[in-house]
């Protein structure tokens, strides 16, 4: 082959790579989600999130191609209900919700708890006595309180500030699940062994959900690498970074 050939060749090959690249990214399923810590942190952090490493080893493991972008939550939901093949993650799984989206794996089960610093709350009942309870301000854990009758409660807008309201004693117990509040302490350099978290009050079913109109042999590929990284002891060790 002359050099003229092979260099006419070089450049064809390129750009036959580049091509199958940009094609690659372009047909990159979009899946949407928001700041929910210590599920989905952010694309820019070291650690991400447990949901978000999750679903970025199901990404590698099935071949599908996967571009995560962070939304508010109620605009995450709503591009995913209406773009085709989009993903969202991790959102509970409701009856409300059964025939908005396509269920493709259950990725966390979070339990809602009241973790204080001495003594157990077991129950709602138990939590009757207390003084104060901080909440997350405007999530259905604080909702659910509200409509208990829990009329003093302390809103925060983050996790930091419930876990330091907690172990500075100005609340008496801080309700929400046992993931954040594992996270959040751990987060802060606060000994893990001064929080008791009591038993679950309630459960929050999270999955990866999809468009009601989502590829099903796509949905098929990823949930079949979640059950791999479950298997294989992957989904634990992501999952024990960020709550031990």
């Amino acid at each position: 082959m002359s050099i003229k050939n092979l260099k006419w060749a070089i450049a064809l090959a390129a750009s036959f790579l580049l091509s199958t690249m940009d094609n690659a990214r372009a047909e990159a399923i979009k899946a949407y989600t928001a700041v929910l810590p210590p599920f989905t942190l952010g694309s820019d952090q070291d650690m991400p999130g447990i949901s978000h490493e999750l679903l970025e080893e199901m990404s590698k493991r099935s071949g599908v191609a996967i571009d995560i972008e962070y939304l508010p939550w109620k605009r995450a939901q709503a591009v995913a209900q209406t773009t085709p093949n989009a993903l969202l993650f991790t959102t509970s799984r409701t009856a409300s919700r059964e025939t908005t989206y396509t269920w493709i794996a259950e990725m966390i089960v979070a339990n809602e708890v009241f973790a204080t610093t001495s003594g157990a709350v077991n129950s709602v009942d138990d939590a009757r006595s207390l003084k104060r309870i901080a909440t997350l301000g405007g999530t259905p854990r604080e909702k659910y309180l509200l409509e208990l009758g829990f009329a003093d409660l302390q809103s925060t807008t983050d996790t930091a500030t419930a876990a330091r309201l907690l172990t500075g004693g100005r609340v008496d117990a801080w309700y929400t699940f046992n993931q954040r509040v594992l996270h959040a302490v751990k987060e802060a350099g606060i000994d893990p062994n001064t929080i008791i978290i009591g038993a679950p009050v309630r459960s929050s079913h999270m999955w990866l959900a999809a468009n009601a109109e989502f590829d099903a042999a796509v949905a098929d590929k990823l949930a079949q690498a979640l059950a791999e990284m479950r298997s294989d002891g992957t989904y634990d060790v992501i999952v024990n970074k960020y709550v031990n």
